[in-house]
């Protein structure tokens, strides 16, 4: 059997598993598929695709040693969306859900709107609308070409 180099799982260790559920699920508004109290939540963020919230005190047992330090994780997660609007609407919903603020939403050189937040652990999400991005039916995704 031969599979595609898909990224069906992205984990992340956060410090609370429900506050961070509340966040991805009620901020940002993905859906729940599984949660474990306290020990670790997974929503969906895409088709076939999962994040993992998982107790960061209970990865080392899986991921050797692994923790939060005084800077912000140096990744960025996208959610693209259809228009600005939704940016704005997005930025809202996430800082009412207990999201820190990085930027506002702001018009871009690149010519889009994007804003950035940062979940209850630090981890930064890019909150955007790319007039050049789109996805075909097949999944296939495009950035400016044709």
């Amino acid at each position: 059997m031969t599979t595609s180099p898909d990224i069906t799982a992205i984990t992340l260790g956060v410090r609370d598993v429900e506050r961070s559920r509340a966040f991805y699920v009620d901020g940002l508004g993905f859906r729940s598929v599984l949660h474990l109290d306290g020990e670790i939540s997974f929503v969906q963020c895409a088709p076939g695709q999962l994040l993992a919230l998982w107790d960061v005190m209970q990865m080392p047992g899986e991921y050797g040693d692994v923790a939060h330090g005084p800077s912000a994780p140096p990744v960025s997660l996208g959610h693209n969306v259809g228009d600005a609007e939704e940016v704005e609407r997005l930025y809202a919903a996430a800082l009412a859900a207990g999201a820190t603020s990085v930027s506002p939403p702001t018009v871009r050189n690149w010519g889009g709107v994007s804003a950035c937040v940062a979940d209850p652990d630090g981890f930064r999400w890019d909150l955007a609308h790319n007039p050049s991005f789109h996805v075909d039916l097949d999944g296939t995704v495009h950035l400016g070409e044709s």
